[in-house]
């Protein structure tokens, strides 16, 4: 196997190395080399990034014995002699050592703050998760966990690396079992936590940084704590804090004042929308009247064909719904918006119109389409010229079906 580099000196980010082979794997260049700096995926921890002769490394796989690092194009001149420059990208690296050493220090203070054991930890590009073996937690377990936590980076302690054998594991009381291998990797925080692990981490808890809570979510009928881990903790703060300061000036309030302000808010807000929808019932009414009093009217028939202004849906399908409640009566109104027209068609309870069999004719009109059950269709058409045509044809077969059942 590659002299894992790595492992020996964990914040290492350039090195040299022999290429031991190179070869083809789908659309990508597998390189293998005589020793790494590069992290491979494993143990909930992420691949490294970084480049080999400048060429970006794509993914870093651990397959048996071999660590391949894959790229997008070949190194040239890759032989056994050829000596390749490795660059881990730094700041990525750093930080999923964070994340795994923070995630160590979350674990072993749920245990001890709130009796919570780790079932499965998740190192993501946003955040990392701790799944827990319960379906429940209360807040301030989670608060209890979280100060614990601070308090052990603040703390500094130093992270510890040990290779034993499976007989020696039970002198390191370690969080979880261990995996069946003849030699163990423990990471150990003294005091804290010791636990087998593959990952690579930080010298010292302090390095860590800041450990906030940020939510959670249920899976498979236990709960995914979500936690942010170092700058990802400081930047979230950030946003906060410009946050609460964008409301402090908007609404003209000290921070402790920001809740009673929006509930204030919400209060006023809940009562105009009440004014605002009577007001709206109100004009929906006096427009159904006008509506119905210049209505075409054959055989006690009205029909109302109606062009609307791009208004509010709630006000427009209100007026729709009241035409449509009115007895013998015939509504289609239409609305241009977004460069398209939208179609209501329907009629009163006490009148039987095949919509199904009507409106499937007029829709090349419009470039048109929808549907519909009963007494009520609607839908968009994608050309609003051809809206005149659409509402002339329309008031022609209405009548005329009309007029075939009176006849009949």
């Amino acid at each position: 196997m590659s002299e894992q580099l790595y492992y020996n000196d964990p914040h290492l980010s350039r090195f040299e190395a022999r290429v031991l082979q190179q070869r083809h794997e789908g659309k990508r260049w597998a390189v293998i080399l005589d020793r790494t700096a590069f992290y491979p995926e494993g143990g909930g921890q992420p691949a490294d990034r970084g480049t080999l002769n400048g060429i970006p490394v794509l993914d870093v796989q651990k397959k048996g014995e071999e660590i391949c690092h894959y790229l997008g194009e070949p190194l040239t001149e890759a032989t056994g002699d050829t000596v390749v420059r490795g660059t881990i990208d730094w700041p990525r690296r750093f930080e999923f050592m964070q994340q795994h050493t923070g995630q160590h220090i979350i674990s072993a203070s749920l245990i001890e703050a709130a009796g919570h054991r780790t079932v499965s930890a998740y190192l993501g590009e946003h955040y990392t998760a701790v799944e827990i073996d319960s379906d429940d937690i209360r807040e301030e377990e989670i608060e209890a966990a979280e100060q614990l936590a601070n308090k052990r980076v603040t703390g500094n302690l130093p992270v510890q690396i040990h290779w034993i054998s499976p007989q020696e594991a039970e002198h390191y009381h370690l969080r979880k079992p261990p995996p069946d291998v003849q030699r163990l990797r423990i990471v150990q925080i003294e005091g804290v936590d010791a636990a087998a692990c593959a990952g690579i981490h930080v010298a010292t808890t302090g390095e860590v940084g800041l450990i906030k809570y940020n939510g959670l979510e249920k899976i498979r009928g236990r709960l995914r704590l979500h936690w942010l881990i170092g700058e990802r903790a400081y930047m979230d703060t950030r946003e906060k804090d410009r946050l609460v300061a964008a409301l402090n000036r908007e609404l003209t309030c000290g921070t402790e004042d920001i809740l009673p302000s929006v509930r204030d808010l919400r209060g006023k807000i809940r009562e105009r929308e009440q004014r605002i929808s009577q007001l709206e019932k109100t004009l929906a009414e006096q427009r159904v009247r006008s509506l119905l009093e210049q209505a075409e009217t054959r055989n006690g028939v009205r029909l109302v064909l109606e062009n609307f202004s791009p208004e509010d849906s709630s006000f427009v399908q209100a007026v729709f719904q009241k035409l449509l409640d009115h007895p013998n009566s015939v509504t289609c109104i239409l609305v241009r918006r977004n460069g398209n027209v939208q179609w209501r068609v329907g009629c009163s309870e006490d009148l039987d119109l095949p919509w199904k069999q009507i409106l499937p004719e007029l829709f090349p009109l419009i470039e048109g389409k929808g549907g519909g059950r009963g007494r009520s269709w609607q839908g968009v058409g994608a050309n609003p010229e051809g809206a005149k045509l659409f509402l002339d044809a329309l008031r022609k077969a209405v009548w005329k079906r009309l007029s075939r059942d009176t006849d009949g």
